[in-house]
């Protein structure tokens, strides 16, 4: 079958780059000719755009009346961009030598009027229905367009419910699907909450593939000389200073040093930041480390599949706990997300025993939506 999916899949970020990719390379192992749709709407184009700048800014209003002067203004207020160019460029190379892209699309008015030609589309992974983000407000992650059969698979809301205003659009362009299915337990009481039923309930994209399909991909990675198993991974967004006293006690117990996998910027606690990483990186890095420390839904994930210790914590200021909560609580190991002290190592045997018949049952699922 012609399979297009759609998804947050080139934002420069590792887990949407690899959630995206494995469905895709999950469908075409099972015969199909599969697609991403290449769905580029205005937010998801000012990551590394030096000529990107708040239309709100001062300097911006500036540029309005003096229009030559962007080109000094805007770089310069982008300039810390710069500081990790190199993981643009890694990301770059990942997208074009593993994505297999549709054209381009930069808005659903654009997809509604030469809708990529299927015989299925699939919507998800990752945030695409959260509506504290423009993806939930954005018709074109919810399949508004063209005339194929209409599914999800492991679509994810991330928040733990619809504010009241999103309820009636959200309904409304959930109604047209044939099949839903989702990532997280909260996502099945938002789509009861809108009277939505038949809901499932799946794993990750990134579940679909083996652990071994996933080290191979990491033998691709650049090496930074860094010692198997002798470094504590850190993968924290914001600069968090519960990450970072984390961090440092963590270190002090186990004596060994930590690396940051760097996105936005630099951080300054740690004892190596590595500024280049793309996706292949990102899963070699993890794949190696004693440890790994993040705000990461998918950095957890990967640390799961490649069976290491590991510590979560929300990102600051946003509601994004339910995700983290609803992968780590049914294997019992909440005491992974918030920690205050230094655990021991994880046993895996009923974790793995629990994920591989999630991950067999999800596979049914999918399976199922596209055969129906």
């Amino acid at each position: 079958m012609q399979i297009k999916t759609i998804t947050c899949h080139n934002v420069y970020n590792y887990g949407a780059s690899l959630q995206a990719y494995a469905l895709q390379h999950y469908l075409e192992s099972l015969g199909h000719n599969v697609e991403i749709i290449d769905f580029q709407p205005w937010f998801h184009q000012d990551r590394y755009n030096l000529m990107h700048v708040d239309k709100n800014r001062k300097l911006y209003k500036l540029s309005k009346i003096i229009p030559l002067s962007k080109y000094v203004i805007f770089p310069y207020i982008n300039r810390g961009m710069r500081k990790t160019w190199g993981r643009k460029k890694s990301f770059d190379r990942f997208t074009k030598e593993y994505m297999h892209l549709t054209q381009r699309y930069e808005s659903s008015d654009e997809l509604k009027q030469n809708p990529p030609v299927a015989d299925i589309y699939v919507a998800g992974s990752d945030q695409i229905w959260n509506t504290d983000c423009p993806n939930g407000h954005t018709p074109g992650y919810y399949l508004d367009f063209g005339t194929a059969k209409k599914i999800s698979y492991a679509a994810s809301f991330a928040v733990s419910k619809v504010a009241d205003e999103w309820k009636p659009f959200v309904k409304q362009q959930l109604s047209h699907f044939d099949h839903i299915s989702v990532r997280e337990k909260t996502g099945l009481k938002i789509l009861e909450d809108l009277g939505i039923k038949g809901g499932e309930l799946v794993v990750d994209p990134v579940f679909l593939l083996t652990e071994s399909e996933w080290s191979k991909l990491a033998g691709g990675a650049k090496n930074y000389g860094l010692e198997d198993g002798k470094y504590i991974l850190i993968y924290d967004f914001l600069n968090d200073d519960r990450i970072a006293a984390f961090a440092h006690k963590l270190s002090k117990e186990l004596g060994l040093p930590t690396i940051g996998l760097n996105d936005y910027n630099v951080l300054p606690y740690v004892d190596r930041n590595i500024k280049d990483a793309g996706p292949l990186e990102f899963l070699s890095l993890i794949k190696h480390a004693a440890v790994v420390v993040s705000s990461s839904f998918h950095a957890t994930v990967f640390s799961l599949i490649f069976q290491k210790s590991f510590y979560v914590f929300p990102l600051k200021n946003t509601d994004n706990s339910s995700r983290m909560i609803d992968l780590l609580q049914p294997l019992n190991i909440s005491s992974r997300f918030m920690p205050t002290d230094v655990l021991p190592d994880i046993e895996y045997g009923d974790i793995s025993k629990k994920l591989e018949v999630n991950t067999n049952s999800s596979k049914e699922i999918l399976i199922d939506f596209i055969n129906k």
